[in-house]
């Protein structure tokens, strides 16, 4: 197996060790592990890895003095600490000698979905810095209007070619696109954090968002932004147009409780990325300067004493690419290959008594969701969608697994629920490390307009009552698949009238999040369901991926698919 990288994990923790290793191990890392702090520095020293995990307490040693040794021997190695306890003082030590973040436990899906994100955007940056060794200096001036859908733009475009002042620029854009917002909400459209928590909570903040962005007295406001960039230090202002703010107001960064919360957590991350945050007196204009990480490594390259070094990493980067165009070949064709699983669209008016249709999108080009959409016998229909945990690659290979068992079993067993029973100890067998699955299955009998399903820990599908305009989730007892051997799974049924609707939908489309980190949420979908329940389904699926996607401002962070069946 080809790892990606070297991850050391330090936890006294046994069971969350074995299970952080074999997660990791899925997205093909190599993990070393460690029980204590001691031997998580040893370990370190041994095996150079690429990334640490460390838990906060330890049996010798807490993670604050983990970190800070670790860092001693390699003061650019990234560093997540993860803590169950409120020990504010020994999470603040830490992220002052160089971690660079912190996950709570215990941990959930999302959660573990972070920290895979997290990893993933870590090791994509090849630690090559040869940029410092031409650049002079670069300054640039940008004006910007008041989108917020253009923030994640214009700061990728800010470090598009400043990567030689640090090795990992991620904390500094978070930073970087938190002020840009800040400049836009409460500078250019005069919105408060309180109004603006009073709008999320009542859900109008998109809403008042646009709306005053198109009123006279601040439509015309914009944000100027000049970066001045040089091997030797980074420097961007950022100015808006409001009234400016009481500096008093920002988030103490010596007091460690603020860490642990979302308000104000950008405005911390730019202090702990940037080397200098400065206000002006006002409070519209913003300075930060991050000093070069890279300017030793400068000089030895000026010396030319790292002249066989940069030659090396110039073939390795060569290499790299070279691996790189071959692994997107291989899964382009993994691509094609996977929507051949999917349901043929020429099929479904086949469907006697029913209309369908479907969208399936995945967040990478390979995606963990299935669906299956099945004639099993005449007049006799088959509902399946499912939702591997993870996605990418990995989640891929566990969906294709599942075509070939579900078409084994699918079309010779009536019954949600012995399927799922065959299913559980199928994947039983083969899930061993961590994974599972989501899934829901239904099987709609024409004749006697009977729906049965059984649902195993999936997003509850959704009937929409045509008569009533009533939504009724179909959720039955039964634990995620693959986890538990004897997983019990129940079966329901449910009879159907003319116009009746049924959505299916994987945690995607609900779960999917705003800048804000407010999720889509099954409320909204529900509005749109039933408002659409007299749309073409086709169209009513576009309307709600569309949906989705202008509410997260197109940064869908997992797969999704959705199905709808009518009853005609």
């Amino acid at each position: 197996m080809n790892y990606k990288g070297k991850i050391l994990i330090v936890d006294d923790n046994l069971d969350l060790l074995d299970y952080l290793k074999d997660f990791f191990m899925i997205y093909n890392y190599e993990v070393v592990l460690a029980e204590t702090g001691c031997e998580g520095i040893e370990k370190f020293r041994e095996f150079l890895p690429d990334i640490v995990i460390s838990d906060m307490r330890l049996p010798d040693k807490n993670g604050n003095i983990v970190v800070k040794e670790i860092k001693e021997i390699d003061k650019n190695v990234p560093i997540i600490i993860i803590t169950g306890y409120s020990d504010h003082q020994l999470i603040l030590s830490a992220m002052k000698n160089g971690a660079v973040d912190l996950l709570k436990k215990p941990f959930k899906p999302n959660d573990l979905k972070y920290l895979i994100n997290k990893i993933e955007t870590l090791f994509r940056k090849i630690k090559v810095k040869l940029s410092a060794s031409f650049v002079q200096w670069e300054k640039r001036h940008i004006i910007i209007k008041n989108d917020i859908n253009i923030i994640r733009s214009v700061v990728d475009f800010i470090f598009s070619n400043i990567d030689y002042i640090s090795e990992d620029v991620s904390f500094m854009k978070i930073g970087l696109q938190e002020l840009l917002i800040n400049a836009i909400e409460h500078g250019n459209l005069d919105i408060s954090n309180k109004e603006k928590q009073e709008l999320l909570d009542r859900g109008d903040y998109n809403r008042v968002l646009k709306e005053r962005m198109q009123q006279p007295e601040y439509r015309d406001k914009f944000v100027d932004i000049n970066i001045f960039s040089s091997p030797e230090y980074l420097k961007i202002t950022i100015q808006d147009m409001g009234k400016g703010f009481d500096r008093t107001q920002i988030p103490d960064p010596e007091n460690p409780e603020n860490f642990l919360k979302e308000c104000g957590k950008g405005i911390l991350m730019a202090m702990h990325a940037f080397d200098n945050v400065e206000y002006n007196k006002v409070g519209n204009c913003v300075s930060l300067i991050k000093h070069s990480e890279f300017m030793e490594s400068k000089k030895n390259i000026e010396n030319k004493a790292d002249e066989e070094e940069s030659i090396e990493v110039l073939s390795k980067l060569r290499q790299y690419t070279k691996m790189k165009e071959d692994f997107d070949f291989e899964l382009n064709l993994a691509a094609e290959f996977q929507k051949t699983f999917l349901p043929k669209r020429e099929n479904l008016p086949n469907f006697n008594g029913v209309n369908c249709d479907y969208i399936f999108r995945p967040l990478l080009k390979v995606s963990g969701d299935f669906i299956d959409i099945s004639m099993l016998e005449e007049n006799v229909y088959g509902y399946f969608i499912s939702d591997i945990s993870g996605h990418g690659v990995a989640a891929a290979l566990i969906s294709a697994m599942l075509k070939v068992f579900f078409s084994l079993y699918g079309k010779d067993v009536l019954s949600p629920q012995l399927v799922f029973d065959l299913l559980n100890q199928e994947f039983f067998s083969y899930l061993n490390s961590g994974e599972y699955f989501t899934s829901f299955y239904g099987i709609y009998f024409v004749e006697e307009k009977k729906f049965v399903y059984t649902n195993a820990n999936h997003p509850a599908p959704l009937l929409l009552r045509v008569k009533t305009g009533q939504i009724i989730p179909l959720n039955t007892e039964g634990f995620f698949v693959g986890v538990f051997k004897d997983s019990v799974f129940e079966e329901k049924e449910v009879f159907l009238e003319k116009g009746d609707r049924i959505l299916f939908y994987t945690d995607g489309v609900i779960e999917a999040k705003n800048f804000n980190h407010e999720e889509f949420g099954e409320t909204r979908l529900r509005k749109m369901y039933r408002e659409g329940s007299n749309t073409d389904i086709p169209q009513l699926l576009e309307s709600i991926k569309s949906a989705v996607e202008e509410f997260t401002q197109h940064n869908i962070e997992d797969d999704i698919a959705m199905v709808i069946i009518e009853i005609e």
